[in-house]
């Protein structure tokens, strides 16, 4: 894919579907789109406010042989401990770095090794709270 960031996401939309795809530019929380491919060459352009959150896959292989060698507990991310609820009810617990007003979302970075995803941009207006844990 030309262009492309190396960056597999999933796309979670606001109506609840979602779409697997790779990043063809790189993202930041300022952004107001994400522009990425699928696996079937099409070229997405979507703009923040459709999605709930973009989970940033971790590299299968590199996943599983963190788990076998127990690699995953060494690698806690950095942040304040936080509990999001999305608008849906889903419920996710990770790590938040940073989070200001003037940004469409920020990053939360899953504390489980077992998770599949290496970070997840959580879309600000999909929140239903936020809540830094002790």
């Amino acid at each position: 894919m030309e262009g492309s960031t190396g960056n597999t996401v999933v796309l979670r939309f606001r109506d609840g579907h979602a779409t697997h795809a790779v990043l063809t530019r790189e993202f930041t929380p300022r952004d107001s789109a994400i522009e990425a491919e699928t696996g079937d060459g099409e070229v997405l352009r979507i703009n923040i406010s459709d999605l709930k959150a973009v989970f940033f896959l971790k590299d299968q292989r590199l996943r599983e042989a963190a788990l076998q060698i127990g690699g995953g507990d060494a690698e806690q991310p950095i942040g304040a401990p936080a509990r999001v609820e999305f608008f849906d009810g889903e419920i996710v617990h990770g790590r938040v770095q940073e989070y200001t007003f003037e940004n469409s979302g920020f990053f939360l970075y899953p504390s489980s090794p077992e998770s599949n995803n290496e970070k997840i941009f959580v879309v600000a207006q999909s929140l239903h709270t936020l809540s830094l844990e002790a």
